[in-house]
């Protein structure tokens, strides 16, 4: 039974975007971010949650 993750580390968060670290843990620092949970110390980004903000910015040319 094969299943796709709905958290990623920042890690594979990186990978998935296609942007280094530094530029991650920019982006998910930020309050307004819904895509970001945080289970105690650590950081997630739920995948499902980020591409709805992806395509809802790239459908308008918006900055993330």
């Amino acid at each position: 039974m094969e299943y796709e993750k709905t958290l990623m580390t920042v890690d594979e968060f990186c990978n998935y975007v296609g942007i280094g670290k530094t530029k991650a843990r920019e982006l998910i620092s930020n309050p307004n971010c819904k895509y970001v949970v945080r289970i105690g110390r650590r950081v997630f980004i739920h995948k499902e949650l980020f591409d709805e903000e992806l395509k809802k910015n790239a459908k308008f040319q918006l900055k993330m």
